[in-house]
C-alpha cells in the first residue's frame, strides 16, 4: 500500500493514510492471538496513544460501515493484558477511534484483525518508529471475488 507518511519528533502525530485504494498488506497475527479475550469496547482502553483511522474498500475507496475491528497489544509494561484485547465497529464513515496506553514492545505495535462480509479478512499491524501521542492507521480491504 502506498501511504503518505508524516513523522515528526517529540511526540507529534504519526500518520499512515491510504493514498490510494491498494489493499493493506497483511502481517503476522502474532503469537498472542487469542480472540476469546477480545470484548466489545466502544470506549477507550487507557491513556497515552490516540489511535484512529478509516476502513475503506479497495474496489472504490468507499468507507465501510459496521466493520468489526479487533485489536490487541502489550501495555506500558511490555505485557499482553486481557483488558487490551478489544473490538469495535466502524461508524457510517468507516471510522474507528480509541485511546490506549503505549504498546511498550520493540518495535511498538498494535495488532489488528478486520472482518466484514464480502471482504477478505485482514490481519495486520500498526508499527511505530518512535513514541507518539496520536496515530492514524487506515485499513483498505480487498473484496471477495466470485
Amino acid at each position: 500500500m502506498r501511504v503518505s507518511i508524516l513523522v515528526a519528533l517529540m511526540g507529534a502525530p504519526f500518520y499512515a493514510v491510504a493514498a490510494d485504494c491498494t489493499a493493506t498488506p497483511g502481517r503476522t497475527i502474532g503469537t498472542h492471538y487469542d480472540l476469546s479475550k477480545a470484548t466489545h469496547q466502544p470506549g477507550d482502553l487507557g491513556k497515552g496513544l490516540l489511535m484512529q483511522g478509516r476502513v475503506l474498500s479497495a474496489a472504490d475507496c468507499g468507507p465501510l460501515a459496521g466493520v468489526r475491528v479487533t485489536h490487541w497489544q502489550a501495555g506500558e509494561q511490555g505485557q499482553y493484558l486481557d483488558r487490551l484485547y478489544a473490538w469495535r465497529l466502524t461508524d457510517d464513515n468507516g471510522a474507528y477511534r480509541f485511546e490506549t496506553e503505549w504498546p511498550a514492545l520493540r518495535p511498538p505495535h498494535i495488532h489488528f484483525l478486520v472482518e466484514v462480509a464480502g471482504y477478505r479478512p485482514l490481519a495486520t499491524q500498526w508499527i511505530a518508529d518512535s513514541r507518539v501521542g496520536e496515530a492514524r492507521f487506515d485499513l483498505v480491504l480487498q473484496p471477495i471475488r466470485d
